[in-house]
């Protein structure tokens, strides 16, 4: 005899309590999307508490910003996600794979009853910055057998001072309003900066330049006639906004008219 040992591979048809709390034990969990036509990211996060179930088939992830935004950008491209909790302490070996469709809400707009959900040291941070809600399709669990067993000595605090002397907002309008393909990201969800901001190649990355006064008459008129366009064929598409959030799904819609109309320019 030995200790009890997980099955190889096997779906389930809930988040069930025992995938809950091991979820939340771990340390760190790895968030996987892609472009519909172009990257693949995989992204971690940390630690398993700022993902929180809500229902036995959806989730919660509380957010922090950093100098990417590619997870945002392929959500509300086409809203497919996969997140993957592997067991790397002591305990049964194990890993959960959850299969989705998921959606975001910047964190201005996240209601306080969810917020109240996460650890406070999340919320309450400076670098805060969305949620993504996933509606679980596939739930699976697999053994995990040739994973490490490792100790966890502390959280790293470099995010969070990096983030305490940092002006934020422009920042985050800087650095997190295109992915590394150009798509737009979930900082121009905010109409301001939205109407204000273009690409920029920058060291392999796509930063936000200020627009030309002419430039910004231009997207905010094609910005408008798609919205008026599309509005009511994106309600509730992938990667839309949801819990009635009308306004940011419309400044979207303004977004995407804005790069594939080309008004953007390097």
């Amino acid at each position: 005899s030995g200790p009890a040992r997980a099955t190889m591979g096997k779906t389930h048809p809930s988040i069930t309590e025992k995938h809950a709390e091991f979820m939340k034990k771990m340390p760190v969990f790895f968030v996987a999307t892609a472009s519909t036509s172009q990257s693949v990211n995989v992204s971690p996060r940390s630690p398993g508490t700022s993902c929180v179930v809500t229902s036995p088939k959806s989730v919660a992830i509380a957010d922090l910003s950093g100098s990417g935004c590619e997870t945002a950008a392929h959500v509300l491209e086409n809203g497919r996600m996969t997140l993957l909790f592997v067991n790397i302490l002591d305990g049964p070996p194990m890993m959960i794979r959850l299969h989705g469709t998921a959606t975001i809400q910047l964190a201005k707009e996240v209601d306080p009853e969810l917020l109240g959900k996460f650890p406070e040291d999340l919320t309450k941070s400076k670098g805060f910055r969305c949620v993504y809600f996933l509606d679980v399709q596939r739930i699976s669990t697999s053994c995990g057998y040739s994973m490490p067993v490792m100790t966890l000595q502390s959280y790293r605090t470099i995010l969070e001072e990096h983030n305490n002397k940092t002006d934020m907002d422009a920042y985050r309008t800087l650095k997190n309003c295109f992915s590394i393909d150009g798509l737009p990201s979930y900082m121009l969800l905010d109409d301001k900066v939205a109407t204000s901001v273009g690409p920029k190649p920058d060291a392999g990355y796509i930063h936000s330049k200020t627009l030309h006064p002419l430039d910004v008459v231009g997207a905010a008129r094609a910005r408008r006639r798609a919205a008026e366009l599309r509005a009511s064929a994106a309600r509730g598409g992938p990667g839309t906004p949801h819990h009635g959030d009308s306004k940011s799904s419309t400044s979207w819609l303004a977004a995407v008219s804005y790069v594939v109309i080309g008004t953007l320019k390097n």
